[in-house]
């Protein structure tokens, strides 16, 4: 990642952006109108200055964008290498040119995604309203607009068609931070560094996505799913009622194996010795559109994992539940926080069950994971793909 927006490294390098159209136009040029004509004023371009280096990032100040998620107690949403993982001075300016301090509240251990907070008190000029987050309305084929900071612009506004739903997460750099464990989505874009945080909107200007990486080479851009942060953002708004209200520390637990999974098509995991009787198991208990199963590719030394599942290991149920999704595994493992999982999987076309302890992502020994404030990088996701941050 790199640490300014502007920044870019060698040609073939991902960053955080959009797309362009791709089919059904069923909302009206006026559809869209009165949909940004809510959405623009309540996106913020955010000027970050990371005191020292520290985790993943190195010193120094950037560009990017967020947008308000919740206007009465003040909360912004962006990318989680925006927020940085440690020591960070932020402000936020708003479309009339209003700036207001902002403060970190919440990095996700895992996933491109953080929370600023400001006071709704010091924006005195503007009239505008929070974006919601819809992430059921993400589909293959949506016409999209993302807005935001695109190469400094300050307000630039791109049309895209959702592609894909099912990308791999994307990898940036061996040594920063890149996320796992997750589907992204996909779409063409032209954007270019200061994008990061931006919101995916749709005709009704609901955000379906968060804005986060892009390919420079082939204009692909990568957007994260709102799922995992529709859950942080509602405990986050249990801890107080309005900004004037003190924030009561909350706890947002997120579960973890220690152990990190890619999403491998039919073709790739009969390869791994899947056992046909599995697959039409698994096919007959998953969607018509489910191409595949989770497969085990790293294991964190002294986790819960280690010397039980081995990379090329092939998830089949989870708890007695087939199984084939980031969300659903996530979703398992967020709420047995402290329990114990079951997993049946294959290897080299050999059934075996193991019983596994969900560990907090918030509370890993140092020893297996770098925490810091609440972020929590897995040493072993990095790998070297050409991937910028902007």
């Amino acid at each position: 990642m790199t640490s300014s927006p502007e920044k870019s490294g060698s040609k073939d390098e991902l960053c955080m952006e959009i797309d362009p159209p791709l089919g059904e136009n069923l909302a009206t040029a006026e559809d869209w109108r009165k949909a940004l004509q809510k959405v623009v004023p309540a996106v913020v371009v955010l000027r970050t200055t990371a005191c020292r280096a520290f985790d993943t990032e190195s010193a120094g100040a950037s560009y990017a964008t967020g947008f308000v998620v919740d206007k009465r107690r003040g909360i912004i949403l962006t990318n989680r290498h925006v927020v940085k993982p440690g020591p960070v001075v932020a402000e936020a300016m708003f479309v009339n040119r209003e700036e207001v301090p902002v403060h970190p509240i919440y990095r996700d251990p895992v996933h491109d995604f953080g929370f600023f907070r400001y006071d709704p008190a010091a924006v005195q000029f503007l009239s505008y309203e929070e974006i919601p987050l819809a992430p059921d309305a993400a589909c293959v084929g949506l016409e999209i607009r993302v807005v935001g900071n695109d190469s400094g612009e300050k307000v630039s506004i791109l049309a895209g068609t959702l592609a894909r739903l099912d990308r791999d997460a994307p990898h940036y750099k061996k040594d920063g931070y890149n996320d796992f464990n997750t589907f992204y989505m996909q779409a063409a874009s032209g954007t270019k560094g200061g994008s990061s945080g931006s919101p995916v909107i749709d005709w009704q200007g609901r955000a379906v996505a968060l804005n986060a990486g892009s390919k420079s080479s082939s204009a692909s851009a990568f957007f994260l799913p709102l799922e995992r942060v529709v859950r942080a953002l509602s405990f986050l708004q249990k801890g107080r009622d309005s900004f004037q209200d003190k924030w009561e520390a909350v706890t947002i637990l997120r579960g973890t194996l220690q152990a990190t999974f890619l999403h491998k098509g039919f073709d790739e995991t009969r390869r791994l010795g899947l056992q046909s009787e599995t697959e039409q198991l698994v096919r007959h208990a998953s969607p018509l559109s489910e191409t595949g199963m989770l497969v085990v590719d790293s294991v964190v030394p002294g986790g819960p994992a280690h010397k039980l599942l081995e990379p090329g290991d092939v998830l089949v149920r989870m708890n007695k539940e087939v199984t084939t999704q980031f969300l659903k595994m996530e979703s398992l493992l967020d709420d047995s926080v402290g329990q114990n999982v079951e997993l049946e999987l294959e290897r080299g076309g050999k059934p075996f069950t193991v019983q596994l302890p969900v560990q907090d992502l918030h509370s890993i020994t140092p020893n297996y994971f770098l925490e810091v404030s609440g972020a929590v990088i897995h040493p072993l996701s990095y790998q070297q793909v050409g991937l910028n941050l902007h």
